[in-house]
């Protein structure tokens, strides 16, 4: 018995005419009622009841009937689905992103994705409320995948892998009392006053904890909206800043050398901490209760293979 035997029977089941669904199968009569007997005779049973002018279902027939309609239905689910994943994706991503961080090269990817994938439309979205933001776009399915900071742990909803790290630093201006300390503590900042993130972002979270955790009290004077010019502040005399190395160096002009300005007032330094400071990680997140589009699904298995080791 094979998917053909199935075909005809229900064909000639709904018919209830082995002429009519000849007619509907392009086939030859002969050819119909041949495929019937040779299914009937492989089973043990008679299918239809011939002895009236119209042919009926007999109770095996009907039996039959119900559970071929189930099995052809699935082989279609199956062939539409091969003939999908064979066919160009098409349809819409939208990714949520952190203002900032490049500490993950996304036009590149995105690039490569597009050249795999042009009819696929790719939207970027970004929030006022940093990671939490993010996150709770992806529990209410605004968005369909984030690159976001992670501080303690995703929540259950989510799915998240990390795919970037970078060090925090602690930048200073080059007259500071510390720009020629060899180590720098965060008990050597009681006092400071600083430049960071608004509460809400991730970055912010890392920072307050570290403080809190070594029982030191610090005073945010300036809250900006994007990390990576945090540090561009500190030459202006207004604060420090503790951020990833890569936004310290997006700010500056180079590692060690001042900052970028036709007439630098305050050079900088760059400054490794002491203190176990957790690194700034990026993760690769998406919802659990919902099943990633063919359209997503492409982006994130790029992310994950580009990213991750």
């Amino acid at each position: 018995m094979d998917v053909r035997h199935l075909s005809v029977f229900v064909a000639v089941a709904r018919e209830m005419s082995f002429t009519r669904a000849a007619d509907s199968l392009l086939l030859a009569q002969s050819a119909v009622s041949t495929t019937v007997r040779e299914l009937e005779r492989e089973l043990g049973v008679e299918l239809f009841d011939r002895s009236h002018r119209q042919i009926r279902l007999t109770g095996a027939g009907e039996e039959l009937l119900t559970r071929a309609r189930e099995v052809l239905e699935q082989m279609r689910e199956i062939g539409e689905a091969v003939s999908t994943a064979a066919t160009e994706l098409r349809g819409a991503v939208t990714m949520g992103l952190m203002t900032g961080v490049d500490l993950v090269d996304v036009p590149g990817l995105l690039g490569r994705y597009h050249e795999r994938h042009p009819a696929v439309a790719v939207q970027l979205r970004a929030t006022g409320l940093g990671s939490s933001g993010l996150v709770a776009q992806l529990e209410r399915g605004e968005i369909d995948l984030a690159l976001l900071a992670v501080v303690d742990a995703l929540p259950a909803s989510l799915r998240g892998e990390v795919v970037a790290a970078s060090p925090y630093v602690l930048v200073v201006p080059g007259t500071h009392r510390l720009a020629d300390a060899e180590g720098v503590t965060l008990a050597m900042l009681e006092g400071e006053s600083f430049v960071d993130l608004p509460p809400g972002y991730g970055s912010r979270r890392i920072v307050d904890d570290a403080f809190a955790h070594a029982g030191v009290s610090r005073r945010v004077l300036i809250e900006v909206a994007d990390l990576s010019t945090a540090a561009a502040y500190v030459p202006q005399g207004l604060g420090l800043a503790i951020v990833p190395r890569f936004a310290a160096l997006a700010a500056s002009s180079g590692s060690g050398r001042p900052f970028a300005d036709p007439a630098p007032r305050m050079p900088v330094r760059i400054m490794p901490l002491d203190d176990a400071v957790p690194a700034f990680e990026v993760s690769l997140a998406w919802s659990r209760r919902r099943p990633l589009t063919a359209a997503a699904q492409g982006l994130v298995d790029l992310l994950r293979t580009e990213l991750l080791p």
